[in-house]
């Protein structure tokens, strides 16, 4: 018997989608994924796939029994916001692989593993660090929130 995998949800701009790792890589549940992007036909994105890039499984509900639903990897979901671009997809892309993947993988990993991601509060903003050999390093990005107006940054 299928072991039956219980899904983390997450919401973007109030639309659900179920993930669950398996092997340590993300799935996407292929009619969240599909309504998330736009895409109508969760049929018909999954038969353009390859066949390593979809599956069946087993997702564990709540107060009902297992049900069987299509799943898509991450770059099955990649490929699928590729297919589908439009700006808002465009952000969906940004927000899988800057929030949603690495939360997942966090989610699944050692408790006393490093480099370890977090989020630091600094004038009223959430700005995600990597807490690393005992240090914590933000984006090069990020890094004029913390600088004063005015100050000089040399590349070291």
């Amino acid at each position: 018997m299928q072991l039956a995998h219980t899904p983390i949800l997450f919401y973007h701009h109030d639309q659900p989608l179920r993930a669950v790792m398996i092997d340590h890589q993300p799935w996407f549940i292929a009619t969240d994924l599909c309504r998330l992007i736009g895409a109508r036909y969760p049929h018909r994105l999954l038969k353009a796939l390859e066949p390593f890039e979809k599956r069946s499984l087993l997702l564990e509900c709540p107060e009902v029994p297992a049900v069987e639903v299509d799943a898509i990897s991450d770059a099955g979901a990649y490929k699928a916001l590729l297919r589908f671009d439009t700006p808002e997809n465009r952000e969906v892309a940004r927000w899988m692989s800057e929030v949603l993947v690495p939360t997942l993988h966090d989610y699944h990993r050692d408790p006393d593993a490093e480099p370890r991601r977090s989020f630091l509060l600094w004038a009223d903003q959430r700005i995600g660090v990597v807490k690393w050999q005992r240090e914590v390093w933000v984006a090069w990005r990020d890094l004029p929130v913390f600088m004063e107006e005015g100050a000089e940054v040399r590349p070291g």
